[in-house]
């Protein structure tokens, strides 16, 4: 073999054995980046927890309530068990961001504690217990991977009246009418599905019984549509809940509905018994 061949053979296994090298030196890097991180984020996030105050006055939603039962809003905070700081807004909503389904408005408290619980009344005398503010730690990534930093921020997705919200929005149809009672009701919503199928499988009435007891039970209504809420657990009886909308009639061209009426259907976990309710919650 002459000395040309030789010679290139060298430089190609030197090439080979340095992207070896670099290959393998890639993975190990990242793989340590990564397990620093989840290090880093256990850490990180004891030290953003270690915040006491709110002060970013989070912004809150109302949704489908009519405008003479939120143009007055009453504001309280609960610490260690009492009412402090009773705040009335009138017509206070955030123009920018409110539209015609949903009024925005800012929580009226420059700070507060993370363990304080808000208390939101409507006009027409709805409760929405509001807690679980915090802070969490945000890892810094770069092109190659997680860089080392963080820094600490806001999370958006409180507990509103017992149900972990991805948003903070004030349903009318989840207000609570009798705090007292409703606060010893925990809501598993469908988005936890571990939690809700999990449920629901230990439950006498299984889903699809549930949902068959649904449909029975419309058979004089003309059916329009159908959601699931999730499921109340109560101190004695849980119940799965349907919100569901039916028309009365509609117009000639049978295009157009109309007299829509939203109703809101419990079925109970163990015995299967169907509750209905118009304009839930007020006849419940």
């Amino acid at each position: 073999m002459n000395k040309y061949i030789k010679g290139c053979l060298v430089v190609i296994g030197t090439v080979f054995i340095l992207l070896a090298i670099i290959i393998v030196w890639f993975f190990w890097s990242s793989n340590s980046r990564k397990k620093q991180a989840e290090i880093d984020g256990i850490t990180f996030s004891k030290e953003c927890d270690s915040i006491k105050f709110i002060t970013e006055q989070p912004e809150i939603q109302f949704a489908k309530f009519k405008k003479n039962e939120i143009s007055i809003l009453k504001f309280q905070i609960i610490r260690e068990g009492k009412f402090i700081h009773d705040t009335i807004i009138k017509n206070g909503f955030n123009k920018k961001t409110s539209s015609s389904e949903y009024q925005s408005i800012n929580i009226p408290y420059k700070a507060f504690l993370k363990t304080d619980t808000i208390v939101v009344t409507t006009q027409n005398k709805l409760h929405y217990y509001i807690s679980g503010y915090h802070h969490y730690a945000y890892l810094h990534y770069g092109m190659t991977g997680y860089v080392g930093s963080h820094d600490c921020r806001f999370s958006d997705n409180p507990t509103i009246n017992n149900e972990l919200l991805l948003s903070p929005i004030l349903f009318r149809e989840n207000g609570w009418i009798n705090p007292e009672i409703s606060k010893h009701i925990k809501k598993i919503s469908v988005s936890d599905s571990a939690g809700y199928y999990g449920f629901a499988k230990k439950s006498n009435i299984k889903i699809e019984d549930a949902e068959r007891i649904l449909k029975e039970k419309r058979k004089n209504q003309v059916f329009r549509s159908t959601t699931i809420n999730g499921i109340e657990v109560g101190p004695k009886d849980s119940y799965y809940v349907f919100g569901e909308e039916t028309e009365s009639g509609t117009l000639p061209n049978d295009l157009v509905p109309r007299n829509l009426k939203q109703y809101v259907v419990k079925i109970n976990c163990e015995t299967g018994e169907y509750k209905r309710y118009k304009n839930y919650p007020f006849d419940n």
